[in-house]
């Protein structure tokens, strides 16, 4: 069983190690975006030590960090005034060890604060994709589709034209099973 817990100062080496390991294997595999993770790597794991950025590691049973993810409120890109308004967690910076290459580990994550999110109240769980002009990240938004995301809107990136923001929601809800997957600390 998988266990997510706050991450801790002494995890900060070992989340920097896995977003450079997911760079690394998106590199490897012809993936776009892979130069955003390498060159966000430290400050992905600095943000465990700031306080506005509740930061979660996934753990496997022999007690090694696996996964990643930062829940937030929602930001204003890609979101309305009253969206915001709404009780809800924004998932960001999800990222899995590709070590563990096809064990659903997004998808536990994802599961996870769909069903956290349900116990403390909130109505939705929130998360956002850029893609840029080559299509780069259209793999990422259709398997969160297959998850049961809804796409509420795509909007022009501000500052940035060639990008494209995605906005995905799900209603927060209880995952019955998901505490023989997974155990909350």
């Amino acid at each position: 069983m998988y266990l997510i817990r706050p991450a801790e100062p002494a995890d900060r080496a070992a989340v920097e190690a896995l977003v450079r390991a997911r760079s690394a294997w998106m590199r490897d595999h012809g993936l776009g975006r892979w130069r955003g993770w390498e060159h966000s790597a430290r400050a992905l794991a600095d943000q465990i030590a700031e306080p506005d950025w509740p930061v979660w590691v996934l753990v496997d049973p022999a007690g090694d960090l696996i996964g990643v993810t930062t829940t937030d409120e929602t930001p204003h890109l890609g979101w309305t005034e009253h969206e915001r308004a709404e009780p809800a967690i924004f998932l960001q910076s999800t990222v899995t060890h590709p070590d563990h290459a096809g064990q659903s580990l997004g998808m536990v994550i994802a599961f996870w604060a769909l069903d956290r999110a349900a116990r403390l109240g909130q109505r939705w769980v929130r998360r956002g994709v850029l893609t840029d002009q080559h299509g780069g990240n259209l793999g990422l938004i259709a398997y969160y589709r297959r998850q049961g995301w809804r796409v509420v809107r795509t909007i022009p990136h501000p500052r940035k034209p060639q990008i494209t923001v995605w906005s995905l929601a799900r209603p927060a809800a209880r995952q019955p099973d998901l505490d023989r997957v997974v155990a909350e600390n």
